[in-house]
């Protein structure tokens, strides 16, 4: 079946390569800047038959009505144009993340950036043009590298004595294009240049296709300059003019399709490339024979055929998982409730803008399938409940319910092959439970929002539901008073892109937008007191329009009905004006008074307004946080997702036996289960949690669900370790207290401790610890039980203290904290409570009104209790998130001359340097070795950096001043035989990497570089050797690998080879291009039964395998069959 698929116009050359998968592409002219759009060039390519040029209103017109099966994005600003469509997504990286953010104009945070588009790639498949790009970016896709046909290009002829260069701005983008190198290699040489370069004299932009393929055909060498630390060792060009049959002269790159004399000339020393060039312009047919080597290699190794067939088979793949993502799915109930990541869910409520419902529709949408129920409000509604200033479109629901009409017809007008995990009814107070709700096969719940106002209407409704959610959190005892267990509190929440903060002047000092009746006198006589004193602005307004009075307002007014947590203390908080509210029910345990929002008196209403108009810096700090505050904790999507955490909960059994293989029936309970109330508090922006106490990892396998993050696990109980192993990313058996974790410093974004602190020993200690483990602005999440609670008091009074098998005084506690010695702590292990939650006993709320200030509890009286003091006995257990506290201990001014040098700034250099940031990380060296002039560390790295930068003098320099400090050096060691190696100092790079091996602390490394140097010295016995003997110390190391292989291939010789991917494979057995690799060197060897179980057990995993299919078929025309 042929689908349209949408593509954005950044690379002509690509999409006429995507054009060969027989699908129609509707092709976007992308926004470059404001107003300015990339159109199609036809200089650089015609526009193929099955490609349609399309404009942005006729693309989102179509995106709108569904007349689109694909996009396929090119770069993020793609992504972010393509968020808010339902479609299937692939994404193609065609740049390396360090080579994006070194030619930045802004400084850009990699991990901050990289969380960024992490979110972005959400139901999107990444696809990479090389390997070396997907591990720049360290995200999983597949790699799907350029194909050619090389009965494309015309027959290369070579008869103008000049090199060629092809490509855009090359001068501008020197740093990843290698273009100072380039000049000195062709200084002296006719050399054309065809590309968009204005500072370049002479270079000008192919006039045609035809033009270019003309260049291709008649220039006599192509030259490749391209860096190793910022791109591949080649790119369209360089394979296009390989296809033609032009020799390449290219500086060195280790995953160059150029092989030295055999396809072009390949090094680092710029004067043998000169000696080269000069050779090929003088000798034709010297290019011509390695031309001819050229085209065979793109021929080999970039067949177009496999381009198609990758590219085939990731977008069929993409189709279905997008469709099994939204519902789609027969074998849906076989998949556990808690273990379907996107819900689908039958929502039913009364299709009005300005309710919760819709909010909350909204926010489902986001994460989740939704498909809704039910009427729709009519013009006698909107005339009766004053509706009338709603500007906001009202749209019908997906499928019509009448009040009190019955669920089953929606049940069956839902579309075919579309289950519901869910039933959610939303109280607007305009329907009617579905008369046959109890027949429902699936589990059902309902959000009731006006409780304080139809009590016991709620309570009737309640019984009838698997799970109840209500809004006002004060009634929840009654609930369970009627037998009604699985009720939660949830509170009501703001819509950021509703009510959020807009950029407009302030006119009023107070607003208020909402009803003034007779019903609530209480309301209309504050507001008759403001506005005798004040610029008050009252209106009746929803949605946005709503919004906008709350920003254009100094302070926003809010008055409850009768007690309740109402939507305008979230909605006002969100537009970023102090809200100034009454007492409701719960709201100081969401919100702290005058930090983020302002509790008045009625007597002292004015009194206070005008306090905060006179003091604006005050108001306007206490606006913000509060603002910030609903963002990041009292959203829509943040109500979905509890919805959706309790659910699971509830309906995954405690993630029993049939959740997880392999369960133990004799391990208790409570290691299965999933920490709720604690999974809220792990920050939004965590992408690395390291757990202890992880039990069977039932908390980790339930945030993963949803959230893509890593997630590591420590456990004392052996078996529950060995179940968690199957749930987690990585775990750890043992005690936290004695363990040596193998963990970097600095690995995780959040400490996830539920109920371990109070078991350990020395809690102190290990928190001194496990800080070190934790990102600068990383987080504890805890949970702690409270030995102030009043039961444990009263029990003490008696003069009891009896242990239990759960609850505060569990057997296994050995430490004991009340808030202020949680505070003590936290703080004297650094780190600063940043949210506190409290489990508090129910009993609470009939204590704190009967005598403030005075608790009884038993024969014992407590008096001059704070309301803060007398709460504290209440609570049963507290859940909080610290952050940690930057230390100044450390640095490099606190330590001494003689110190080593500092841990932190060496740890920053080297990651600098991983990431190719070559200036900056010898920046960060040098400030070492000024204040620590003999650290050998630091002159390795200064010395690592100078030899990636081509400074070869000033890497021998700082080399040498290190083995001086430490002879047997191991990376200094490496370091100087690789320089002697790249300065043709064969025997002095044979000598540093035999002591490499001698010292016996990298054999792996040292055994590579004596490879390498057999290599240069064309000792081909010598060099595979020493590669395997790598290999066995390494089985991945990289250069080794690829090395022997290569060698094996041109020497027939493939014995060791096969031993060292068979041994790679028992590692990585998932690993499909080096099973595939294996196949073919057992088929060279005529092994074709051990070929084809390679190639079969390939198959288990890719069904479609385009080039292991192909060689199967080879290997059963010879007879092998089974």
């Amino acid at each position: 079946m042929s689908l349209n698929i949408l593509t954005f116009n950044w690379h002509e050359p690509y999409i006429c390569q995507l054009s060969r998968i027989k699908h129609q592409f509707l092709v976007v002219a992308p926004e470059t800047q404001p107003g300015q759009f990339r159109h199609w060039d036809t200089r650089m390519r015609p526009v193929p038959a099955n490609c349609t040029l399309i404009g942005l209103e006729e693309v989102q017109s179509r995106l709108h009505e569904g007349r689109i099966d694909l996009a396929i994005a090119h770069n993020i600003k793609d992504l972010v144009w393509l968020k808010e469509y339902e479609l299937p997504k692939v994404c193609v990286f065609h740049c390396r993340l360090s080579t994006e953010i070194a030619l930045s104009s802004v400084a850009i945070d990699r991990n901050e950036y990289l969380g960024k588009v992490k979110t972005l790639l959400e139901d999107v498949t990444p696809v990479f043009i090389s390997q070396s790009k997907r591990d720049d970016w360290g995200l999983k896709g597949d790699v799907i590298v350029h194909g050619m046909d090389v009965e494309d290009f015309p027959q290369w002829t070579g008869e103008r004595a000049e090199g060629l260069r092809v490509g855009n701005l090359l001068k501008e983008m020197d740093l990843a294009r290698g273009f100072s190198l380039g000049e000195k290699i062709i200084d002296g040489f006719a050399c054309k240049t065809l590309g968009l370069n204005p500072t370049l004299a002479g270079s000008r932009l192919s006039t045609s296709y035809e033009d270019l393929l003309e260049h291709y055909r008649t220039c006599r060498f192509y030259l490749n300059t391209l860096p190793p630390q910022y791109e591949d060792g080649y790119n369209f060009s360089l394979l296009e003019a390989m296809a033609t049959g032009m020799p390449v002269v290219s500086t060195y790159h280790p995953d160059s399709p150029v092989v030295d004399g055999t396809n072009g000339y390949i090094a680092d020393d710029l004067d043998f490339l000169r000696d080269r060039c000069a050779a090929l312009l003088e000798d034709p047919e010297l290019a011509r024979t390695l031309g001819a080597c050229a085209r065979q290699t793109v021929k080999e190794q970039f067949p177009i055929s496999r381009f198609v067939n990758s590219w085939n088979r990731l977008i069929e793949g993409t189709v279905q998982s997008f469709i099994k993502s939204r519902g789609f799915d027969e074998n849906r109930t076989a998949t556990p409730f808690h273990e379907r990541r996107r819900k689908n869910i039958l929502m039913d409520y009364v299709a009005h803008p300005a309710t919760t419902a819709y909010y909350l529709d909204r926010a489902f949408r986001k994460e989740h399938n939704v498909i809704t129920c039910g009427d729709t409000i009519n013009d006698q509604v909107i005339h009766l409940w004053n509706l009338e200033a709603l500007n906001w479109p009202i749209e019908p629901q997906d499928i019509y319910r009448r009040a009190g009409g019955p669920l089953a017809g929606v049940l069956e007008s839902l579309p075919k092959g579309w289950q519901p995990d869910f039933y959610l009814y939303v109280e607007t107070g305009l329907s009617e439970v579905p008369p046959d709700l109890d027949t429902a096969s699936v589990p059902t719940a309902c959000y009731l929002i006006d409780t304080h106002l139809h009590l016991e209407n709620h309570l009737r409704l309640a019984s009838r539901f698997d799970v109840v959610f209500i809004a006002q959190k004060e009634y929840l005892p009654r609930f369970r008073e009627q037998g009604i267990e699985n009720v939660y509190w949830l509170p009501l929440g703001c819509d950021p892109d509703i009510h959020g903060k807009q950029d407009v002047e302030k006119l009023w000092d107070v607003g208020f937008v909402g009803s003034i009746t007779p019903a609530n006198p209480r309301r209309k006589i504050l507001l008759d007191c403001i506005g005798a004193r004040f610029d008050l602005k009252v209106d009746r307004k929803f949605m946005t329009e709503m919004a906008e009075v709350f920003c254009r307002s100094r302070i926003v007014f809010n008055n409850a009905i009768k007690n309740d947590l109402n939507m305008r203390v979230f909605e006002a908080l969100c537009s970023g004006s102090l809200l100034i509210t009454d007492k409701a029910n719960a709201l100081t345990e969401l919100f702290e008074d005058k930090k983020h929002l302002v509790v008045y008196d009625d007597a002292a209403i004015t009194d206070t307004v005008q306090y905060y108009l006179d003091h604006p810096v005050e108001r306007e700090t206490i606006a913000e946080t509060g603002r910030q505050h609903v963002l990041q904790h009292h959203t829509y999507r943040h109500r979905a997702r509890e919805i959706i955490s309790i659910l699971d909960g509830i309906f995954s059994s405690d993630l029993s036996t049939s959740a997880l293989a392999g369960d133990d029936p004799n391990l208790p309970d409570y290691y299965r289960h999933v920490r709720h109330d604690l999974v809220g508090l792990i920050p939004e922006s965590a992408r690395s949690v390291l757990e202890i106490g992880c039990g069977a990892g039932a908390t980790g396998r339930h945030v993963k669900e949803s959230r893509n993050l890593f997630w590591a696990g420590v456990e004392l109980n052996a078996d529950a370790a060995a179940l968690a192993k199957s749930n987690l990313d990585d775990v750890i058996a043992g005690n936290i207290e004695t363990l040596d974790l193998p963990y970097e410093p600095e690995s995780f974004d959040c400490l996830f401790c539920g109920d371990v602190l109070e078991h350990l020993v020395d809690p102190q200690k290990v928190l001194n610890t496990l800080k070190g483990f934790l990102k600068k602005d990383g987080v504890l999440v805890t949970s702690i039980p409270n030995v102030q609670f009043f039961g444990v008091f009263n029990h003490l009074a008696e003069g009891n203290w009896t242990y239990q098998d759960e609850g505060i005084l569990d057997r296994t506690h050995l430490r004991f904290f009340t808030f202020k010695e949680i505070e003590k702590l936290l703080a004297e292990t650094g780190f600063e409570l940043d949210q506190v939650e409290e489990t508090l006993d129910p009993q609470y709320e009939q204590f704190r009104g009967k005598n403030p200030g005075v608790l009884k509890i038993g024969r014992v009286t407590l008096e001059e209790l704070s309301p803060e003091e007398l709460r504290r006995f209440f609570v049963f257990q507290y859940r909080l998130c610290a952050r940690k506290v930057a230390s100044r201990c450390g640095t490099i001014s606190d330590r001494s001359e003689t110190a080593e040098p500092d841990e932190l700034l060496l740890k920053e250099a080297r990651e600098l340097e991983e990431q190719a940031e070559w200036e900056k990380a010898a920046g960060l060296y040098a400030r070492l070795l000024e204040l620590h002039p003999e650290a050998v560390p630091a002159m390795v790295g200064r010395a690592n950096c100078s030899l990636k930068q081509d400074r070869l003098k000033e890497a021998r320099h700082w080399l040498g001043r290190a083995l001086e400090r430490d002879e047997n050096n191991s990376p200094a060691l490496m370091g100087l035989g690789v320089l002697s190696l790249r300065e043709n100092e064969i025997e002095q790079a044979r000598g540093c990497f035999e002591q490499v091996i001698r010292i016996g602390s990298a054999p792996a490394k040292g055994h590579c570089g004596l490879g390498m140097t057999c290599q240069v010295r064309e000792d081909w016995e010598q060099a595979m050797e020493h590669f395997s003997c790598s290999l066995e110390h390494d089985p991945e190391n990289q250069v080794a690998m690829s090395s022997l292989v290569r060698l094996a291939w041109s020497t027939g010789k493939f014995e060791r080879a096969e031993k060292a991917i068979k041994r790679f494979l028992e590692i990585h057995p998932a690993n499909l291009n080096m099973c595939f690799g294996l196949a073919g060197i057992l088929y060279e060897q005529g092994k074709l039964e051990e070929a084809r179980d390679a190639l079969n057990h390939i198959l288990i995993f890719e069904p479609h395998h385009g080039d292991a299919l192909e060689l199967l078929e080879k290997i059963k025309g010879q007879g092998v069959q089974r």
